[in-house]
């Protein structure tokens, strides 16, 4: 890998159950974004084979720190060794024992996952109020984070994909289908039908959900709406409740946690 030492470049690294996103981050700034498809299968060395091409793409950026959330534990030491080996650098783990400020209604909050701490963090420093925040992966997690930087608390639902999945899956005369926006409400063959119900029916839950936590924990209070996650664009014109897509929120958080953890 090319090393330049006229740039310093921190190098993100959000690893999910179905995608590895990977961010560099020069003087603030996401320069570079990289995403590889999670499999517990593949090694450090296999890990590194498919990232380096990336990196090699790169120049003039010298990578000095990482920082990474995981809620993958498998994966977790995999890629702990990947870093020790190949990008021997001081690393940051972000998880729900960070000194980041965040508050909790627990007294041990190790339980919540990583990418949760990542994108409360992340939105609470972006957007200074308090926030609702969608991220849709594997699993679809609604959260609420305060002004003040609260974790107010979470949903976790099953994903939009996950749940297509399981529907075909289990109905005999149903094929998979290539997630898309809906041409109507009302299907008038199984294609559109199911695609209504999968993705129209996902932003009918998320809207509801958006009203209610509006109602139970922020009334009278400014509050925004972010969507982050891989299909959040195909959602946001189904949801009209939505203010903000944030596409790099979970990277935008690790990079804005580790600059938090550095000022200590």
């Amino acid at each position: 890998m090319r090393r330049d030492n006229s740039k310093e470049t921190l190098l993100a690294v959000d690893i999910g159950n179905t995608n590895i996103s990977c961010g560099l981050y020069l003087d603030g700034e996401m320069a570079w974004f990289g995403r590889l498809f999670t499999s517990t299968q593949r090694t450090a060395d296999e890990y590194f084979g498919l990232l380096s091409p990336l990196l090699e793409r790169l120049t003039g950026m010298e990578i000095s720190h990482i920082v990474f959330a995981s809620v993958v534990p498998e994966l977790t030491r995999i890629w702990q060794q990947l870093f020790k080996k190949y990008i021997p650098v001081p690393v940051t783990q972000i998880n729900a024992l960070s000194k980041l400020g965040l508050g909790f209604h627990v007294a041990d909050p190790s339980f919540i996952g990583a990418d949760l701490i990542a994108n409360a963090f992340g939105a609470w420093k972006k957007y200074k109020t308090n926030c609702i925040i969608i991220d849709l992966g594997t699993a679809t997690k609604i959260q609420l984070v305060s002004e003040t930087g609260q974790f107010e608390g979470a949903v976790i639902a099953p994903g939009l994909k996950t749940s297509a999945e399981q529907l075909t899956s289990k109905a005999a005369q149903l094929s998979q289908i290539e997630i898309a926006a809906p041409s109507a409400l009302l299907g008038t063959n199984t294609k559109d039908a199911m695609l209504s119900g999968i993705v129209q029916g996902h932003a009918f839950m998320l809207e509801a959900f958006i009203r209610k936590v509006k109602e139970q924990y922020c009334a009278g209070k400014n509050v925004v709406t972010v969507i982050t996650g891989g299909i959040s664009e195909l959602l946001v014109p189904l949801m009209p409740s939505v203010d903000i897509l944030d596409k790099s929120l979970t990277l935008d958080g690790l990079h804005l946690a580790f600059q938090q953890l550095s000022r200590k």
